[in-house]
């Protein structure tokens, strides 16, 4: 964990606490799963 701490198993997107640094959801699928895709159109 200290020479690789920016590398973690995205597998498993809940953990950590308080200020710990990794966060309660990361990775892509948790950023996937919060979103929804949208089209926006704009004239000018």
């Amino acid at each position: 964990w200290i020479n690789c701490w920016l590398i973690r198993d995205l597998r498993t997107p809940f953990g950590g606490m308080k200020n710990s640094g990794v966060g309660r959801e990361g990775g892509l699928e948790a950023l996937r799963f919060f979103t929804e895709p949208k089209n926006v159109c704009i004239k000018y």
